[in-house]
């Protein structure tokens, strides 16, 4: 949108230029009196250059593609044919086709296009070209150069240093043409935003926010600071050492501002970096719902508890739980009731657990608990009995009273395993076991039965 916005101003800027020379207005062609107009044939390029944008964004592919191309070759055909004819010392006519009388009229430099605008133009003709041919760096590029080749014009007027806006001799560079150009090139660094300086600026990325708070204090603040000083000596304010004093104790305020500014867009990004680390870490070790640990937390867990059992020479029991009723109370409530009853579960399962024992769901209506430093079977069975005692409670779910209980099986380490898997796979078995016995009940593995 800014791009487009920008191509239209150009466009609108350029036909009241050829107007001031069709009906002879001094201040659409200059600008400003007293300063250069602006060739007609400059205006024609910025024209074409903005009409070729324009119809580039709109989309164009394949035989289409032809019209925004030619009209950028045109834009730099006539830079290129300009430029040699002030290289070569020719006196081409081309940029007298069209109101030839008002050209030649008054005295001092020819008004012809300038050869830095000659340049500017060589350089936004093949930007648009190559843009409309998807080579985005390239473009981008040759826009860049337009633009800082405008800014350097633009400064020469602001504090009136001949030898920036002009080449040598030649006639400078017209104050609304510099403009013109800055407007071209930001239309077509917009144009693909999502690469180049535009992607970079508006990325919300550490390095992005740097950007954004050094540009206005690096290419504004300075020229305007300088210009402020050049006015007020001139106008007999303060001499030269103030003025020299004064923007060096500015620029110096605007660099530590500017510092503490980085400093803070560095800490701000670190900070959501960190902040998406541990949402990443979440996601992939704790279930979404619950909370508790995933199956790939639960098995790191297990495998560093029986590593400190193995050291210890203590025990490790494994709870296998599964859910008794929780299918027909999600067939009957729906799956948000569903949802809730696992939540309360896991909050009772913890509630029922010590700081060093782990409860993780492993999926649906399947929960595991790691008990360590477990010294018998009858520690095991106290924690279970303790856990089915919690989960037998009543829940209220969605307004509803239900029912729920649990089946567990148990296996222990050393004693029917040691490894994770084996242990796993066992209490599974006991916990079917405990399944077909009636449900709500706590089955330990058998080794006559695996």
């Amino acid at each position: 949108m800014v791009g487009v916005l920008c191509s239209w101003l150009v466009v609108l800027v350029a036909v009241a230029v050829l107007i001031g020379w069709g009906i002879g207005s001094q201040l659409l062609t200059t600008v400003v009196p007293g300063l250069v107009a602006m060739n007609p044939l400059t205006a024609v390029c910025f024209i074409f250059s903005a009409a070729a944008h324009l119809i580039w964004r709109k989309g164009t592919a394949g035989a289409r593609l032809w019209l925004p191309v030619a009209l950028a070759s045109v834009v730099g055909f006539c830079g290129l044919t300009r430029l040699a004819g002030y290289m070569l010392n020719w006196d081409l006519p081309i940029d007298r086709l069209s109101f030839a009388s008002q050209l030649d009229q008054g005295s001092g430099l020819p008004k012809r296009m300038a050869p830095n605008t000659a340049f500017n133009f060589c350089l936004l003709g093949l930007a648009v070209a190559t843009m409309a041919f998807r080579r985005v760096r390239l473009a981008q590029f040759l826009a860049l150069g337009a633009a800082f080749t405008a800014f350097i014009a633009l400064i020469g007027y602001a504090y009136s240093v001949t030898s920036l806006v002009r080449v040598a001799a030649f006639i400078p560079m017209a104050l609304h043409t510099a403009i013109l150009f800055l407007l071209m090139a930001g239309a077509i660094l917009c144009a693909t935003p999502e690469a180049g300086p535009v992607a970079a600026i508006t990325s919300g990325s550490p390095g992005g926010r740097v950007i954004r708070h050094m540009l206005p204090t690096l290419v504004v603040a300075p020229p305007v600071l300088g210009w402020l000083r050049l006015q007020g000596e001139l106008a007999g304010l303060y001499g030269t050492s103030f003025g020299v004093a004064v923007t060096v104790g500015a620029m110096v305020a605007m660099g530590l501002g500017l510092t503490w500014a980085t400093a803070r867009a560095v800490d701000l990004g670190e900070a959501e970096r960190r902040r998406a680390e541990a949402i990443t870490l979440r996601l992939a070790h704790f279930d979404n719902l619950t909370g508790l640990p995933n199956r790939t937390l639960f098995e790191d867990r297990l495998r560093q508890g029986l590593v400190r059992a193995q050291r210890a020479k203590s025990k490790v029991a494994l709870l296998f739980l599964d859910l008794d009723g929780f299918k027909q109370l999600n067939d009957t409530l729906g799956h948000e009731a569903g949802d809730q009853a696992l939540k309360e579960v896991a909050r009772r399962l913890q509630a029922a657990l010590r700081t060093e024992d782990t409860a993780a769901r492993l999926g649906g209506d399947e929960f595991t608990v790691v008990l360590e430093q477990i010294k018998s079977l009858e520690d095991a069975q106290a924690v279970a009995r303790r856990i089915l005692s919690l989960l037998n409670a009543p829940y209220l779910i969605a307004g509803v009273r239900a029912e729920l209980s649990a089946s567990v099986g148990v296996s222990f380490y050393p004693d029917d395993g040691l490894l994770p898997a084996e242990l796993l796979q066992r209490a599974d078995l006991a916990m079917f076991r405990a399944k077909r016995a009636g449900k709500n009940q706590i089955a330990f593995h058998d080794p006559s039965l695996s």
